[in-house]
């Protein structure tokens, strides 16, 4: 089959979840004999050897790349020109042939792209990573403020989105959580929709994870509020005595701040590539997320258990749904309650059982035949 993908986040430029799995998703593709073509917002890299991406140019006033650093009216006009599609990205697309179009996050490539491209008679499959389709920023808080306006800003979004977005032939949701999330704002009502989970490629050399003597507790998200970084260090330093070192792994805007802490047991590596990441993961004790914000289906946890680490993380979104049992769930923005779970779990062995039903779940060549399935009309139906 030919298969085109379209996201507005692909590696090397992205280094989150949802550009991991388009990756993973075209590799895997690739490998298995399929011709795939990525489209993704204009500028990429052309020297980073990626043959099978494609730019186009947006049609927005303000580009997707320099979004987040824009002042909130312009932010608004931005989304209000991106419901429209992109006809530059639906010629190149529709110029290509292929048989089968993937849509990740659409933010920045048109919400009306994939629609007209299906009028076109191409199959469309779109994969849910978060909020967006209702929620303009992609964050969701735990407990949040001014509830009610926000509220009728997400169903203001969600009828405009769902308009222009069109219905495609299926929806791949990773999480329950997630679909009805979107359910709740009227979203994807009538469309078929299939439960699928993210794929994990199991770490090569991290299935067994080599415990060191120095304890070793690793925290690998985005160094912002949003994530709990400020949660984490506040449990960790009330812990006395310190039970190890705590090493996080990567970059963002806390970053500067966190690094004049005159506190020996916290090691900040920085951002760093996705490989010498988990490098830097292994080993651990355990793996801590205490994101303060509803998380789909995070990548890195899921790695983290493939790696057979322990893990202590916050009860937002689909992640109680994620790890079913495996290591230790708390309340979101609680330090005590963090903390006495960081010193609780690193007492207790990981439950082999549940991380085996987690691995299978998610086994990488299991999910995308059932992901290539839905590539095939009449196997599910439109």
């Amino acid at each position: 089959m030919r298969v085109a993908i379209l996201t507005n986040a692909f590696p090397p430029l992205s280094r989150g979840g949802a550009g991991r799995i388009a990756e993973m998703q075209a590799d895997w593709l690739t490998r298995h004999g399929h011709e795939v073509k990525v489209w993704v917002p204009a500028p990429f890299p052309t020297d980073e050897g990626r043959d099978i991406v494609e730019s186009f140019l947006p049609r927005t006033t303000i580009p997707f790349s320099k979004l987040s650093k824009t002042f909130a009216p312009m932010r608004l006009l931005f989304h209000m020109e991106d419901l429209a599609p992109n006809l530059k990205a639906v010629d190149q697309i529709r110029a290509w042939k292929p048989d089968v179009l993937l849509t990740h996050n659409l933010t920045g490539c048109g919400w009306g792209t994939p629609r007209m491209l299906r009028a076109s008679g191409v199959r469309w499959l779109h994969v849910l990573h978060d909020v967006q389709m209702f929620e303009p920023s992609g964050q969701v808080m735990y407990r949040e403020t001014y509830n009610s306006l926000r509220q009728a800003w997400r169903k203001f979004w969600a009828k405009h989105r769902a308009k222009t977005f069109g219905i495609p032939d299926a929806v791949i949701s990773p999480s329950q959580w997630l679909l009805d999330a979107h359910r709740k704002y009227g979203l994807l009502a009538n469309t078929f929709a299939q439960v699928l989970p993210n794929p994990i490629e199991i770490p090569r050399g991290f299935c067994e994870n080599q415990i060191t003597e120095q304890i070793k507790v690793v925290y690998n998200a985005r160094l912002s509020e949003d994530k709990g970084i400020l949660v984490l260090l506040d449990a960790w330093q009330s812990l006395n005595p310190r039970p190890g070192r705590l090493e996080l792994i990567s970059g963002g805007p806390l970053l500067a701040k966190i690094k004049k802490l005159e506190d020996p047991s916290i090691v900040v590596h920085g951002q760093l590539p996705h490989e010498e990441a988990m490098i830097a993961m292994s080993g651990a004790n355990l793996f801590v997320m205490p994101s303060i914000i509803m998380e789909n289906q995070p990548t890195v946890l899921l790695e983290a258990v493939a790696a057979g680490i322990n893990v202590v993380a916050s009860d937002v979104g689909g992640v109680r749904e994620l790890l079913q049992g495996y290591g230790t769930i708390v309340p979101p923005g609680d330090a005590p309650a963090l903390a006495k779970a960081i010193q609780q779990t690193l007492k207790e062995q990981i439950n082999t059982q549940i991380r085996d039903q987690i691995l299978a779940r998610h086994n990488f060549d299991t999910v995308m035949g059932e992901l290539v399935k839905g590539m095939v009309p009449n196997v599910i139906p439109a």
